[in-house]
């Protein structure tokens, strides 16, 4: 029995030190995605759009092209209210002093070990489909990317001889 207990001590002491730096990580990575999130806010409002595409997704870098750069410029900053991790993301709460302080949230997620605002997730927290009853289904055709045909030829290549 007595050379059971210094075993147990030392599971218990690494137990409460794994839950410890858990604790602590979640913190340290809430404030990274927050501070991310405040660099991406000064880059658009200085118009800095590489920096900006350095601060988002791959997916949601596409959108900065119909961003009105002078309009953002011109307006007061967001207000950082906190950030918390949900799962695989984060969520930056803030609120906004040009629409008398609503409340928002933008997604914050890392790709490639990097944290990144991700606008597009932020956009389906808020969005709402509105389908026309009348309305049909349209097939449009998308030429194919390289990067498609890429896939395309590396599935072909990974079958097996007929």
């Amino acid at each position: 029995m007595r050379t059971d207990l210094p075993r147990r001590l030392a599971a218990v002491a690494a137990t409460t030190l794994l839950w410890l730096a858990t604790a602590c990580a979640g913190d340290d990575a809430s404030e990274r995605a927050r501070a991310v999130f405040v660099a991406f806010e000064q880059a658009l409002r200085a118009g800095d759009e590489a920096t900006c595409r350095t601060l988002l997704t791959r997916e949601s870098a596409v959108a900065l092209d119909e961003i009105p750069w002078s309009a953002i410029a011109s307006k007061q900053p967001l207000v950082v209210v906190g950030a918390r991790q949900l799962a695989s993301e984060f969520r930056v709460d803030v609120r906004d002093p040009n629409l008398g302080d609503v409340a928002g949230q933008y997604v914050v997620v890392r790709e490639h070990g990097r944290y990144v605002v991700d606008l597009l997730a932020t956009a389906a927290l808020t969005a709402e489909v509105h389908e026309d009853p009348n309305s049909e289904d349209v097939f449009e055709p998308v030429p194919l990317t390289p990067a498609d045909h890429d896939r395309i030829r590396a599935r072909e290549l990974a079958m097996p001889p007929r």
